[in-house]
């Protein structure tokens, strides 16, 4: 998440629907004062975490860091889970929108489209310690919100089927959104383990990540989509 996304702070925190129904407490619109410090708590968050484990971060770190009273603070995060959802909130969103710009036109094969998706994910959470913690690290904290994963899982799975949609003929794998959610959890559970294991995700890991996808989904696709 870079410092100039002020106006993606106050965009997406506080008219997504899907933030609505993940961030604990609801994110109302504040004078100019009110975003630079709700992005201050962010930014800081942020730049603590890539030096500690998540877990040991308190919301008086933040503050600190911050240079913000914790009394403001509670304005506009109730507590220190909230403050990691929301950056964990805008990591997904980045990665998002990032992925979105990956056209399957560009590629002759699905699968090569596949494996795009997935180097340019791999890409994404090496260059960013934040993301990949809030994603992958045994110290993220524990969300209140059951169906937060479901959500962007969902989300991130409908723009991966839209994204063939608009290229090959689908309407003969009507049921593969269910297994694209799979091959999805399949690859994260691979990156997961690569963090564990080596603190980042490896390029023998992405490379399992690509094959285990690509073995699985071809149990469902053809070798050679149809085109529309």
């Amino acid at each position: 998440m870079k410092e100039g996304c002020n106006d993606l702070i106050n965009d997406v925190l506080v008219d997504s629907e899907l933030a609505k129904k993940i961030v604990p407490n609801k994110f109302k619109h504040t004078s100019k004062q009110g975003r630079i410090r709700r992005q201050k708590l962010l930014m800081a968050a942020k730049k603590l975490s890539e030096r500690h484990n998540i877990q040991d971060i308190t919301l008086v770190d933040i503050c600190e860091e911050a240079d913000i009273p914790r009394a403001s603070a509670y304005h506009f995060f109730p507590n220190v889970e909230a403050i990691f959802l929301a950056l964990r909130f805008l990591n997904y969103i980045d990665t998002l929108q990032a992925l979105e710009k990956i056209e399957v036109s560009s590629f002759d094969r699905w699968q090569d489209y596949i494996t795009e998706l997935l180097q340019q994910s791999v890409k994404l959470f090496n260059n960013d310690v934040t993301k990949t913690k809030l994603m992958y690290g045994i110290n993220s904290p524990d969300f209140d919100s059951s169906d937060y994963e479901d959500q962007v899982d969902h989300s991130m799975v409908g723009m991966l089927f839209e994204k063939l949609s608009s290229h090959y003929n689908m309407e003969s794998f009507k049921d593969i959104e269910e297994k694209i959610l799979i091959a999805y959890h399949m690859i994260h559970s691979i990156f997961s383990l690569s963090f564990k294991q080596y603190d980042e995700i490896t390029k023998e890991m992405s490379e399992e990540a690509v094959t285990a996808a690509i073995a699985y989904l071809r149990c469902y696709l053809p070798e050679e989509l149809p085109l529309k």
